[in-house]
């Protein structure tokens, strides 16, 4: 793909600290000349969660513009946290989903249950792409707890991986590395909007013909009216890619025979 194709890329971008919260432990950032966009949740529970979101947020960034790749930006904001942890009697930990485009392809790390979502406009998907370092899903994939059995469990808030908590060799950062496609997004969000609000309503609401802040604003709003009950941050983010890919000649004949075989029959 020539980058003739590809556009600066746009996005949208809100954190709110919810009904029941007094603080507001979740930090966003953004830079579209740099292709990166971050969220990080500070883990409720501990202290400090807003300082060691902050931190993810300063280091990621810090590391990126260095020219580091996105694990090991990671990676030295967990040692930045424990760092810090070692002269307070409490431990402070945070997630981060991070998102960092570069030409025609996106890498997405992630630590802890904050989540992205790649939304398919053409055919109206919306397709869960980090799996959260929790409890409940490792009992997902153990076979012991039905998907639809999560969304309600007394244990789904307990995550198994944090930043700042783990010691280096313990530390499972997810990686995924996928080329844009065009009429795709990705909604980057921590855990008070999939609390709230059912992914067929994020889908009703990211099909709409609105700009990218009216329709983060909208979910924020169905997360408030549900309950509201954690700090919720969204993140959304445009492909670059302006043009649909062009089929082949091959794909194209294909594609035709098929539509004549279905005229004979029908």
């Amino acid at each position: 793909m020539s980058n003739s194709s590809l556009s600066k890329i746009n996005y949208a971008m809100m954190s709110h600290q919810g009904i029941e919260r007094r603080t507001n432990d979740d930090k966003v950032f953004a830079s579209a000349e740099m292709g990166l966009w971050i969220l990080s949740d500070g883990v409720g529970g501990l202290t400090q969660g807003e300082q060691a979101s902050q931190f993810v947020v300063d280091e990621v960034s810090k590391s990126i513009k260095l020219g580091r790749n996105l694990r090991t930006a990671v990676h030295s904001a967990h040692s930045v946290i424990k760092a810090y942890n070692k002269h307070e009697t409490e431990d402070r930990g945070a997630t981060v989903v991070t998102l960092l485009s570069q030409a025609n392809e996106y890498e997405i790390a992630w630590v802890g249950d904050s989540r992205a979502y790649l939304w398919n406009s053409q055919e109206e998907q919306l397709t869960q792409l980090t799996e959260d370092h929790t409890l409940v899903q490792k009992l997902v994939n153990a076979g012991l707890l039905k998907p639809e059995e999560a969304r309600d469990h007394p244990k789904r808030h307990v995550i198994t991986q944090c930043l700042g908590i783990e010691d280096q060799h313990q530390l499972d950062i997810g990686l995924i590395k996928n080329p844009w496609q065009y009429g795709e997004q990705i909604l980057v969000a921590s855990d008070g909007l999939y609390e709230e609000v059912s992914e067929e309503d994020i889908v009703n609401c990211l099909k709409q013909t609105r700009d990218n802040q009216a329709k983060i604003e909208q979910l924020i709003e169905m997360a408030c009216r549900n309950g509201g009950k954690d700090n919720l941050s969204l993140i959304l983010i445009d492909s670059p890619v302006t043009e649909p890919e062009k089929k082949s000649r091959s794909a194209l004949m294909v594609q035709l025979f098929s539509w004549l075989e279905k005229f004979k029959k029908g």
